[in-house]
């Protein structure tokens, strides 16, 4: 036969200190444990997000002519620090992205600027290796396309990193714009970018 015991308070001999359970706690049906009680960390299991950090910077509008890898704009540095050396790290970036219809093609990638590291780059024959690339010929200057552009790696360690977004175009000749239409208009549209960067369980 299951004992018993009913009381009000349980606490050490001298009142000090902490309670050791030697076994599981099954909650009785129906009876639940006030989340403002617990304290400490609680486990994670494998495949769910430890952390998100988001950036939403107010740029303005941004006008590049390079051929070489250049960073679009300091206030997309996002910082995480992971939980988890071998956690899993997603950064994503979501933009306005102007082609300026000159038919050159655009490639962006997300960096680890704390590091100077690329991120998860992989070459197929003589192609670069991008996280993204876009041509567009559309009708005028103004033409935009909402783009996103996603990486994973892993955390390898504990350290707190930011990440960032870098583009190259084709030719230095051809101007390229970010977050908004080029022609400074009421019908035309300024979008603030937003950077992603979530810690997940590996």
């Amino acid at each position: 036969m299951a004992a018993k015991i009913k009381v009000d308070q349980i606490e050490t001999v001298d009142g000090s200190g902490n309670i050791t359970l030697k076994n599981s706690v099954t909650m009785a049906s129906g009876k639940t444990l006030p989340a403002a009680s617990l304290t400490g960390t609680l486990p994670v299991s494998t495949g769910q997000i430890v952390q998100q950090v988001s950036n939403n910077p107010n740029t303005g509008l941004v006008s590049m002519s390079t051929d070489s890898w250049t960073e679009v704009h300091t206030g997309l540095r996002t910082t995480i620090t992971p939980s988890y050396s071998n956690s899993i790290i997603l950064i994503e970036v979501i933009f306005f992205f102007g082609g300026h219809n000159d038919g050159t093609i655009s490639h962006f990638k997300l960096y680890n600027h704390t590091d100077s590291a690329d991120i998860n780059l992989d070459t197929a024959g003589n192609r670069q290796g991008v996280h993204g690339s876009q041509r567009m010929v559309d009708s005028d200057a103004n033409d935009v396309h909402m783009v996103t552009v996603i990486a994973r790696t892993t955390a390898s360690n504990t350290s707190a990193r930011a990440y960032t977004l870098y583009h190259k175009n084709e030719s230095s000749s051809n101007t390229k714009t970010f977050f908004a239409h080029e022609s400074d208009t009421s019908s035309l549209a300024y979008a603030k970018p937003v950077m992603i960067v979530t810690e997940i369980k590996a």
